[in-house]
């Protein structure tokens, strides 16, 4: 099997696994509970916090435990709604946000709120002069993903904390699902962070926003103590330590993984761009992982079908996409419908191989001349 999907899932880390299974036999009280095991969960959990915490230059406290990135977006983004209604009904997000990002910001626009989306340049960058002439006294929130799912355009978050620095009725966020242990971001400036640990080895069914400098939002879960009072449920010891396990392996490792992933990506690049019917679409500034494809004439499911009986397994869109649709990304960026709903995502990890990669790109080309 040749798994080259790694933006959609990763597969979990050993240690990780390790880190779960012994915190689960080890603290089995209610890190809520008064007594001293229930006291010995709850420290856990806070050293853990404090250790992701400090990687923003935010407390623990301010580390927010969710059931994964959806969640965390849309309680940003209704969560800030709901609270700063009163200093404006302006929201900023741009045309590339996953849509656990759209769908909530559908939602505030059919309550009443003014939601503007930026469009992007052709090099895949947000349009940062629209942006400052969007943006306004008006404004409470602008949410612009670090990088894209589908493309993988490393989106530039420290300019954008500039502009929004400037209203202070405004807060940024940023869905950084994608990037965390994939890219350096520098998140001075920024007022929420997004992320997910199965996206770098860690375990489904968990999420995380990290509200750095500890703004008011009203929650979407009410009942029940937790980390934090911005949402409620029992927290799970296990969970959280094994979080902050791939979280700091993801985030130590990231340069040294960098590296090969590169040399990983060349090949495709170089491989791939000597084939006629395929169009690239990820360009300088997508972050190595992903290499995003059009094929020109080709039937895509076709391609993806073949390369499934090969037991090569990779994705079009992104798999929180609805099925048919054009990739919004590809289409933004090329503005072109059959390069959008001809897509093909290949996103590889220090897990992939270059045997692997040699392995696909043979298949690959069988395919298309078969076809």
């Amino acid at each position: 099997m040749i798994y080259l999907d790694y933006a959609a899932n990763t597969p979990v880390d050993k240690d990780v696994l390790d880190t779960f299974n012994k915190a689960t036999i080890k603290y089995i009280a209610n890190p809520n509970s008064s007594h001293k095991i229930g006291a010995e969960a709850k420290n856990a959990i806070d050293e853990a916090s404090h250790k992701i915490g400090a990687y923003f230059n935010t407390d623990g406290s301010n580390v927010i435990y969710t059931s994964g990135s959806s969640e965390s977006n849309n309680l940003v983004l209704k969560g800030i709604a709901s609270s700063r209604k009163n200093l404006g009904n302006k929201i900023i997000i741009s045309a590339l946000e996953h849509s656990s990002i759209v769908a909530p910001a559908n939602y505030l626009a059919s309550n009443g709120f003014d939601v503007e989306v930026i469009p992007l340049k052709e090099n895949g960058l947000i349009d940062l002069d629209v942006l400052e002439s969007t943006i306004d006294s008006n404004t409470i929130l602008v949410s612009i993903c670090s990088v894209d799912s589908e493309v993988g355009t490393v989106q530039p978050i420290s300019e954008i904390a500039k502009i929004v620095s400037e209203y202070p009725n405004c807060v940024f966020h940023t869905d950084a699902t994608q990037a965390i242990g994939k890219v350096d971001i520098d998140f001075t400036g920024v007022d929420f962070v997004t992320f997910a640990p199965h996206k770098f080895f860690g375990l489904n069914g968990f999420g995380v926003l990290v509200n750095i400098n500890n703004i008011k939002l009203a929650p979407l879960i009410h009942g029940g103590r937790s980390t934090t009072v911005f949402r409620s449920g029992t927290p799970v010891t296990a969970n959280v330590l094994a979080l902050e396990k791939a979280f700091t392996k993801a985030t130590s490792l990231l340069k040294e993984r960098e590296i090969y992933i590169k040399k990983l990506n060349n090949m495709l690049r170089e491989e791939l761009s000597k084939i006629s019917c395929v169009h690239i679409n990820s360009n300088e500034f997508a972050i190595y992982n992903t290499l995003n494809i059009s094929l020109v004439g080709v039937d895509t499911k076709k391609v993806l079908k073949e390369l499934e009986d090969n037991e090569i397994y990779l994705s079009t869109v992104s798999a929180c996409s609805m099925g048919g649709t054009p990739s919004k990304s590809v289409l933004a960026i090329t503005k072109d419908e059959v390069l959008a709903r001809n897509t093909i995502r290949i996103s590889i990890s220090h897990m992939t191989t270059v045997g692997e990669i040699n392995k696909f790109i043979e298949t690959f080309k069988k395919i298309l001349e078969n076809l």
